[in-house]
């Protein structure tokens, strides 16, 4: 298990996260510069924190009131850069072996088959594709045999094709791995598929750890919403259990707490027609009209918004043959159980 409670300030920017990870696979959720990097880094020991404490599998690394500040090699965390941070003057066979603790001759082999590169052993990284130097590099943490696995955006310098084949193979590495592994991205549908657990984070601090499931379905919070997915997300005035939402012209009652609620929101897919829905699970229902029609690869795009008002518009995501069926409604619903209350 992970136990990470550290501070580091720097010149305009303060990290102060409080995170512990057990075992699978822990998210940072965040936008660019929320922190996730550098939390990574102090982790790590490439970075020194200001203060506070890192502990992992009840070995202390870092604590700023004993003195205890263990270098990065013996942190014993495997950390994939998003960059790989192969040795460019080393062949594939001494980058693995750069990281064996145990100089076995044949560990490089042993691993070479293991990540599909025994072909690759003699190359250099200037000689490989995207692909195989993440590969070689994992190779290479591997033949550390890690307490802990750290992977900084790993698929971001890929195209999707090959992204999403290195994320299945990924997938099964970190199953077997079974140990506690921290996964940045900014990619939410990889999360979802990679990850058990999300923090998110914004402006150098991070919400409640959450499984992924809760997170997706409920954020508590706008940051939350938005690295999820959620595009429609509007402010809103709160009156005991009564819920306003001047922005889109409905107002509902809740049955949730709304302590420090300020915003609302809901996916553009989970908005449906009032025809089909029970009178029971609608909050609010109003009919719209379309304000602009935009055409992706496999949905339709709708901004639609009150009809006759000049409010805010709000986008309805449905597949492209459902387009026509849909647009007999003149009434859409948002059902209670989709509205999102965020912090």
């Amino acid at each position: 298990m992970l136990l990470c409670n550290i501070s580091k300030h720097l010149d305009g920017f303060s990290l102060n996260v409080d995170i512990a990870a057990k075992l699978g696979v822990t998210a940072l959720m965040g936008a660019s510069g929320s922190g996730k990097s550098m939390t990574l880094r102090c982790i790590a020991g490439i970075s020194k924190p200001s203060s506070g404490r890192i502990e992992l599998g009840g070995t202390v690394l870092f604590d700023s009131e004993k003195k205890i500040n263990l270098p990065p090699q013996k942190r014993n965390i495997g950390f994939l850069f998003q960059d790989y941070a192969l040795f460019p003057n080393m062949t594939v066979r001494q980058n693995i072996m750069t990281g064996a603790k145990n100089k076995v001759a044949t560990i490089a082999e042993e691993l070479a088959v293991k990540f599909h590169i025994t072909q690759h052993l003699h190359k250099y990284p200037a000689e490989l594709s995207g692909g195989e130097k993440q590969r070689c590099a994992l190779a290479r943490i591997f033949a550390g045999s890690p307490d802990m696995l750290m992977l900084d955006e790993p698929f971001a310098a890929l195209d999707s094709h090959l992204r999403f084949e290195l994320e299945m193979e990924l997938s099964e590495l970190i199953k077997r791995f079974n140990k506690p592994v921290l996964y940045v991205s900014h990619n939410r549908s990889e999360v979802y598929r990679l990850c058990d657990n999300i923090v998110i984070m914004d402006g150098g601090k991070n919400e409640p750890l959450g499984d992924k499931q809760t997170v997706f379905k409920k954020p508590a919070t706008v940051q939350a919403a938005r690295l999820t997915g959620c595009k429609n997300i509007v402010p809103a005035i709160i009156a005991g259990t009564r819920v306003s939402v001047p922005d889109w012209g409905i107002e509902f009652k809740s049955c949730e707490v709304l302590n420090d609620i300020h915003y609302v929101g809901i996916r553009a897919n989970n908005i449906i027609q009032k025809s089909i829905a029970k009178t029971s699970d609608i909050a609010a229902d109003f009919e719209f009209e379309i304000v602009k029609e935009i055409e992706d690869t496999f949905t339709s795009i709708l901004m639609v918004r009150k009809r006759g008002t000049n409010l805010c518009a709000i986008r309805w995501e449905m597949p492209k043959k459902d387009r026509a069926a849909l647009l007999h409604s003149k009434d859409l619903a948002f059902l209670h159980e989709h509205i999102l209350l965020l912090k």
